[in-house]
């Protein structure tokens, strides 16, 4: 028992250790670094690799890549936002440069992943790149208007969720049951296809016309997605990959957290530098 609190603590500790210095990340070279380091695909040698070459010329910045991957899952994308946040403030070329060599580090391992695709539509909100679509009003302000394009839409875009939801499935049996549960509550208004996964550019097609729904609609979506994920998960706690995919979209659609997802998180303090 002595060696499992002693490995707790050591893990607190590291933890504490990278959130303090990441903390006091500020310049735009070593956010840059930063937030590149907190986006590498976990154990991938080719990432690793590249993020060295991006960072080579950068001085302070030794030790972030540790810093970042011994963060937790409930740490890790807190963190993306808020550096993100002040990676916003720098000049446009340094935010270009970023966008740049996220592309490059994601495409280290010769393909992306889909929460690859998630990161890099996140990072482009969050740098300014792409302002939010305009939602639609709707007739009447207490009942929300579901089209059969709204459902086709929402169809695609879980379907390219389901590789992460419940728990990493990979568009596998697990996706699919997850899919068929979320996609019951809107039979009455389209016929959804079957679970397949769209490509890249259909998957942000889908996305576009779930950012063009009213306010009323996005959060009744969400809770969808985040109430079906839990009942696939026994009621568990959600794996950091299937509330990252989901925290990220929430983030995509203007919408809030459920609590059952805020959960999942670390609150950090507000950022005393914006």
């Amino acid at each position: 028992m002595a060696d499992s609190y002693a490995t707790h603590q050591a893990t607190v500790d590291t933890e504490a250790n990278a959130a303090d210095r990441l903390s006091r990340l500020h310049g735009a070279f070593e956010l840059h670094a930063a937030l590149l380091a907190l986006l590498l695909a976990p154990g991938s040698k080719r990432a690793a690799r590249a993020w060295e070459i991006e960072t080579a010329a950068t001085p302070g910045v030794a030790g972030l890549r540790e810093h970042a991957a011994s963060l937790s899952g409930a740490a890790r994308l807190p963190w993306v936002e808020l550096l993100l946040s002040r990676m916003a403030l720098q000049p446009l070329a340094a935010r270009k440069d970023l966008l740049q060599a996220t592309r490059r580090i994601m495409a280290a391992r010769g393909a992306a992943r889909p929460i690859d695709r998630l990161h890099w539509l996140a990072m482009r909100r969050g740098l300014g790149e792409i302002p939010p679509l305009a939602a639609r009003a709707e007739a009447s302000a207490e009942v929300a208007e579901w089209l059969e394009s709204d459902v086709l839409a929402l169809a695609a875009y879980t379907a390219f969720l389901s590789r992460m939801i419940p728990d990493d499935s990979d568009g596998g049996e697990a996706g699919a049951k997850w899919y068929a549960t979320v996609m019951t509550t809107w039979q009455h208004f389209a016929d959804a296809p079957e679970c397949k996964p769209p490509d890249a550019e259909h998957m942000v097609e889908a996305l576009g016309k779930l950012q063009t729904m009213s306010w009323m609609q996005r959060p009744v979506v969400v809770r969808g997605w985040v109430a079906a994920a839990l009942k696939h998960n026994g009621g568990a706690r959600l794996g950091d990959l299937a509330a990252d995919a989901l925290r990220l979209t929430c983030t995509l659609l203007d919408s809030p957290q459920p609590p059952e997802l805020a959960r999942h998180y670390i609150t950090l303090a507000a950022d005393a530098t914006r």
